[in-house]
């Protein structure tokens, strides 16, 4: 597969809204020792984009959605290319969630913290 010049493909980007959505799902599963589904809200993706070292990789002016999409887009890319398997990016999660992560007005925030495990995994290996 070729590099992205960015991550902005929006097929990269829908595989990996659906990738991260699993992988989260799973890790709070395991965190709460119940299963649950939950989705990744794009305020938490831009966050672990910034804790990660990331932000170079976004296009400037860019919102939330569109943060959301690149980090999307990234995962999928990363997943794809061997850089991180869905294992890992469950284990790296789970390790970094806090109860915050239920705290209604903390949660976008702990996600967020959460997954930049992941991306700086995820930058580590793919030398960004």
């Amino acid at each position: 597969m070729e590099y992205p010049s960015d991550f902005g493909d929006k097929g990269l980007a829908k595989l990996g809204d659906s990738l991260l959505n699993f992988v989260f799902s799973l890790a709070l599963s395991e965190y709460l020792g119940r299963p649950t589904g939950e989705r990744v809200p794009n305020a938490s993706l831009s966050l672990a984009l910034e804790l990660a070292g990331l932000r170079g990789i976004v296009p400037p002016r860019t919102d939330k959605h569109g943060k959301g999409d690149v980090a999307e887009a990234l995962f999928a890319y990363a997943w794809l290319e061997g850089a991180i398997t869905i294992e890992e990016a469950v284990r790296i999660i789970r390790e970094n969630l806090d109860d915050d992560v239920t705290h209604f007005s903390r949660k976008k925030e702990a996600i967020g913290r959460a997954l930049a495990g992941v991306f700086s995994t995820i930058k580590d290996r793919l030398e960004l």
